[in-house]
């Protein structure tokens, strides 16, 4: 579930209307998306799929069986291995005059007309991997969700309702947290129970082509295309049809399981998240955008569309292999999306009630940093973001720099630094650190704190510095931004940039933490030696409870 902030601003950017009214518009566009990619009755390959050849042998006149049975006396095979013979060689005729250049029967080789319309797929079938890349494989489970916000409307907006603890809250003011909890799994699950079988029907059918889409663009397109070579009497490319019989088995499997051509509310939401990273730039014209993606779609279904139609795999596969009685094997895959479905809406619940607390928490935290520093404003504590109604909280969207993930913390230390450090603590701590007569050890602790409480900014300046388009860190991210590599490595390398800023970032304000502990173990024990001295170590623990309370709201404690 690492892209929910992807999935929330996506759900913010376009809401439900929005998406309703932009699929009108790429439906009047899409005048051939209903079409079937791959038809039963008409495409080549499927006019003998029900083939039983000891059957038809049978069914002959006496006259003929009694040809085969002298044919294959003189042959040394049987009767029904020279009917079977007779049939391949008819079958290999019908696909010479049906598709022309594709398949030379007579020497089992794949032409170069063949060799011509799988790179023409490999072409097509790239599109899909990149759109299912950058969408599906991401997340499954927010990608159902996002793709049931238009197939089942209405239960996506009755579970966004039932589930969001702020009108959970309003409609049992007197409910703890736990309670609204449990209320909201409850309705999510009773939600989800309404869903009826015709339209868990629709979302399956969704994600079998989906799943079919990403079974085909994963198809080892190159290693069928290498084993092409300069080999028969004409010097153009051929393939033995039988050395490369499994990957033709595979690729038939998948073309015939890709019957239907992708809905376009499928189509809708893969664009989506294949635009999100356009999105909010300059002239971005989502509609525009839109349109061109579905031309370039309906493209690559129409060149999937013409090699079934024109490639006879399953004809080719028959005699390759010598038996009439191959056929086609859909893949399986996509039963899990229901599952996948309902995890995600389980997740986003208790997401969405960890935001709602911190928020909470959030609110309590600002009225004690009222009272600690006597103030109505904290400058620089950041506020959380209005959530999607219903959903967490959207993360910030991904920019140059490098994002600082302690910022509430470190808002904290430097207001504490300027206000309370500086104005209050520094004078009466200055004294002791020159004229204090304390044991070396205590010495060297009472230092090292000290130092690290007064270089507080500093210590923050210099992070941020890492941090920036100028630093080692934020140089390492905008490289990383701007890398070439799949989406996935990519992803990977800002990972690394973001892990090892975090362990930067909770280096300095442990360091700080540890520093603030030692000087109340300090204070407390050598005060008493010192009783003209006054030091509200009251401050200092206080300060050390609400780094507390700053880091159970961050961890979602």
């Amino acid at each position: 579930m690492s892209d929910t902030g992807v999935f929330n601003r996506l759900a913010a950017a376009l809401p439900m209307d929005d998406r309703k009214n932009l699929l009108e518009k790429l439906r009047l566009q899409a005048d051939s998306a209903n079409q079937p990619l791959y038809d039963d009755g008409d495409s080549p390959g499927s006019g003998d799929n029900a083939a039983d050849l000891k059957k038809k042998y049978a069914a002959l006149p006496w006259y003929s069986r009694l040809f085969f049975w002298f044919s294959g006396l003189f042959r040394g095979k049987t009767p029904l291995q020279m009917y079977l013979n007779q049939q391949l060689a008819r079958l290999g005729r019908l696909i010479a005059e049906q598709s022309p250049g594709i398949y030379d029967h007579e020497h089992d080789l794949l032409l170069g007309a063949f060799y011509q319309r799988v790179s023409g797929l490999k072409e097509s079938a790239r599109f899909f991997y990149d759109a299912l890349d950058m969408s599906v494989n991401r997340d499954k489970g927010a990608f159902y969700v996002f793709l049931a916000s238009l197939e089942i409307e209405d239960i996506h907006r009755r579970l966004l309702n039932e589930t969001d603890p702020e009108k959970l809250a309003e409609r049992h003011p007197g409910a703890d947290d736990a309670a609204l909890r449990q209320m909201a799994l409850e309705a999510m699950d009773e939600g989800i129970a309404s869903i009826g079988d015709d339209r868990r029907s629709v979302m399956y059918h969704n994600a079998r082509i989906l799943h079919c889409l990403k079974e085909l663009s994963a198809f080892l397109f190159d290693r069928l295309l290498v084993s092409f070579s300069n080999r028969n009497a004409r010097k153009e490319l051929a393939c033995s049809a039988h050395l490369v019989n499994n990957y033709l088995r595979n690729l038939n499997n998948i073309l015939y399981a890709l019957k239907d051509a992708p809905p376009m509310t499928l189509l809708e939401s893969l664009f989506i998240f294949i635009l999100q990273d356009k999105a909010g730039t300059p002239e971005f014209n989502m509609e525009n955008e839109m349109k061109a993606l579905l031309a370039q779609a309906q493209q690559a279904l129409a060149v999937i569309r013409t090699f079934n139609k024109t490639v006879p795999l399953n004809k080719i596969l028959r005699c390759a292999e010598k038996d009439m009685s191959i056929l086609p094997n859909p893949v399986s895959g996509g039963e899990d999306w229901f599952s996948l479905y309902k995890e995600y809406w389980k997740y986003a619940v208790e997401k969405q009630f960890n935001d709602f607390i911190r928020k909470r928490r959030l609110r309590e935290l600002m009225k004690d940093f009222q009272d600690f520093f006597k103030t109505e404003v904290l400058a620089g504590v950041p506020e959380l973001e209005a959530p999607v109604p219903g959903w967490p909280a959207a993360e910030t969207p991904a920019s140059a720099k490098l994002p600082l993930k302690g910022a509430f913390c470190f808002a904290f230390l430097r207001a504490f630094h300027s206000t309370m450090f500086l104005r209050e603590l520094e004078p009466a701590l200055r004294p002791l650190l020159i004229a204090g007569k304390f044991a070396k050890r205590e010495t060297d602790e009472f230092t090292g704190a000290y130092q690290e409480l007064s270089g507080i900014n500093e210590s923050i300046r210099a992070l941020e510095g890492d941090f920036s388009t100028e630093g080692e860190l934020g140089k390492r991210y905008a490289a990383a931004q701007t890398d070439m590599s799949s989406l996935s490595v990519k992803r990977y390398k800002l990972q690394l940039v973001e892990n090892e800023a975090a362990e930067e970032e909770a280096k300095i304000i442990n360091r700080i933490r540890d520093s603030l502990i030692r000087m109340v173990r300090i204070l407390g024990g050598i005060l008493p030696e010192f009783p003209g001295v006054n030091i509200p170590i009251k401050t200092l623990t206080r300060a050390l409870e609400l780094m507390d309370k700053i880091a159970i709201m961050e961890d979602g404690r």
